[in-house]
């Protein structure tokens, strides 16, 4: 009986051994392709890229073909008679149509063209029945503004700018993703890293409880002696129980963000390493001034449409149409081939605002003015996204400074508790001395992971405001 539970046990404890998988920061980061916020952002940019493919079919030939099926209608209506009398008589026809049409933009000048083919027939019933047919074989016309705006121009611009905006959206969104996957890192190895302190100071405290008991049945210590370790014990036993629970919800919050459960409690993290490469300040600015040129383009390209449209119309506003077609109508179907009938049109239109009581001015000044507060807002962006990428980097920099100080002072302190560990149990020290160092040795390791995580968010920071990929995979 005995061997199949130890057998039991050593499987389990096999299982247990052989199922824990070593992850790394730059694991995360590749995993969080599949989390649900970047399947959304892939979304996104595909949208995008089919806005943009649709705009640029929006400058093709637009092809349409309609049909009017027969329509049908019956009126009847008072009519004067010749002798003065009225009489009711009753209407009742039947309409049937087939239009084709061909239209494009000139983008060059921001006109329109357009080819119309159109075939009637219409029929009358009663007592005047008969069908006749008309037909405009071929029909072109063109329109033109003559306010010497291209509204296409700049509608090709705004949506140049909106695609190019949208893009550097999905960038930043993707460096979102990457921040979020590395807050979730580095809490799960503070408390990961935690967990292993707290059962170092147990092995430790379990250890001289042993010593210190074996001193007390021998007479050379007293019971109150044991009073400390004790303490320790229970306040370590308190926070097991709080740190494995902390761990156990943060592992369920992390397969819950990369939507599967691909990590479990037992599972180790591993302090990230530092290899970013950090340049010179002047790279980070002028990345960044290549990002802020993009806002700007999309920021203030409406607001350009919307002012020059209105400078465009200021005095007078005209359009130009022209027009020539040839149509027939006759009675039998064949006969609507024969000698077609031309058609011309021209017109110009043309308003003048006599008295409008200075309603386009203000206009043109309300849309100046909000083209004006936009450059101020974007110029005072720029200088404080620039501002802070040198602060950034300074920060950076100097906390490297930091951790390589303070893992010096760690690994002072990893030899002081060594020594201090062999005063201890040759009674040379109290017990509370030693847990003193023992916790600012444990504290140490944290701050560490703290100023490592510090460093990983600030570089984050840096990488959203210039879209320069520093954070870099090290396998």
């Amino acid at each position: 009986m005995f061997k199949k539970v130890f057998f039991c046990f050593f499987c389990l404890v096999l299982n247990n051994i052989y199922s824990q998988e070593n992850y790394n920061i730059d694991s995360f980061i590749r995993r969080s392709e599949k989390s649900l916020s970047n399947i959304r952002n892939e979304k996104y940019k595909v949208v995008n890229a089919f806005d943009q493919k649709l705009f640029n079919k929006s400058f093709l030939p637009d092809f349409s073909l309609n049909f009017s099926l027969p329509s049908y209608n019956r009126s009847i209506s008072e009519v004067m008679q010749p002798d003065g009398s009225y009489a009711f008589r009753e209407s009742n026809s039947a309409n049937s149509k087939v239009n084709l049409a061909v239209s494009q933009k000139i983008p060059l000048t921001g006109g329109k063209i357009s080819i119309v083919n159109s075939l009637n027939r219409l029929d009358l019933f009663g007592d005047q029945r008969s069908t006749t047919y008309s037909a405009s074989w071929f029909g072109i016309n063109f329109t033109q503004s003559l306010t010497f705006f291209n509204e296409m121009k700049w509608d090709n611009k705004i949506q140049e700018a909106r695609y190019n905006y949208n893009n550097l959206l999905y960038l930043r969104k993707q460096i979102d993703i990457k921040k979020t996957t590395i807050n979730h890192y580095f809490e799960l190895v503070k408390i990961k890293n935690q967990v292993n302190l707290i059962n170092a100071e147990s092995i430790s405290a379990n250890k001289y409880k042993k010593i210190i008991s074996s001193l007390i049945v021998a007479g050379k210590k007293m019971a109150y002696d044991s009073i400390d370790v004790e303490l320790k014990l229970l306040d370590i036993q308190r926070n097991q129980s709080f740190l494995l629970k902390s761990e156990a919800f943060k592992v369920k919050a992390i397969n819950t963000f990369f939507n599967t459960n691909f990590l479990n409690q037992s599972d180790q993290l591993s302090i990230p390493r530092l290899n970013f490469e950090i340049q010179n300040v002047d790279i980070y600015i002028e990345r960044y001034l290549d990002i802020h040129k993009i806002i700007e383009a999309n920021n203030l390209r409406s607001l350009e449409k919307s002012m020059k449209q209105l400078e465009s119309i200021k005095y007078y506003s005209a359009n130009l149409a022209l027009g020539v077609g040839f149509n027939n109508s006759a009675d039998q179907y064949q006969d609507i081939f024969q000698n077609p009938n031309q058609s011309q049109n021209f017109s110009i239109s043309l308003s003048l605002p006599l008295m409008d009581f200075g309603k386009r001015k203000t206009e043109f000044e309300i849309s100046k003015t909000k083209y004006e507060i936009e450059m101020l807002n974007l110029d005072q962006d720029k200088i404080d996204n620039i501002e802070r990428i040198n602060l950034l980097r300074q920060e950076i920099l100097d906390l490297y400074d930091a951790l390589n100080i303070e893992k010096t002072r760690s690994d002072l302190l990893k030899q002081k508790l060594k020594l201090m560990e062999k005063l201890l149990y040759a009674q040379k020290i109290l017990y509370s001395e030693y847990s003193d160092i023992e916790r600012l040795t444990y504290n140490s390791n944290i701050d560490i992971i703290n100023l490592t995580e510090q460093i990983y968010n600030k570089v984050s920071e840096l990488e959203e405001i210039t879209l320069l990929e520093i954070i870099k995979d090290e396998y």
